[in-house]
């Protein structure tokens, strides 16, 4: 009966966060990949120039884009973008859902 009710939070938990956040080092989705369905700060370990930020619309969940400590993007419904402009390329998501605020 336990286990049955574990399993069933664990579930529901892992329902709240709808999202995935996949970023590459190179455009068109190539090179080096980074990828994460969890709220919090990501540091890639490399400038991403193309992601997909799949979320869908209700979910409530966000996502700011930054190189180091300044903002280059944020979003909240779902985005493709294969050639990230220049100057809002990023080494750094961080992710939060509802009330979150989301800092670089």
């Amino acid at each position: 009966m336990k286990f049955t009710a574990i399993i069933a939070v664990v579930a529901a938990a892992t329902s709240a966060n709808a999202f995935t956040i996949a970023a590459w080092s190179n455009t068109g989705y190539t090179g080096t990949q980074f990828q994460t369905t969890g709220t919090g700060t990501y540091n890639l370990g490399f400038t991403a120039k193309s992601y997909k930020w799949i979320s869908s619309g209700g979910d409530g969940c966000c996502i700011k884009f930054c190189n180091g400590s300044r903002e280059t993007g944020y979003r909240c419904p779902a985005y493709n973008n294969p050639s990230v402009a220049s100057a809002n390329q990023f080494n750094k998501v961080v992710t939060g859902c509802g009330s979150t605020v989301l800092n670089c």
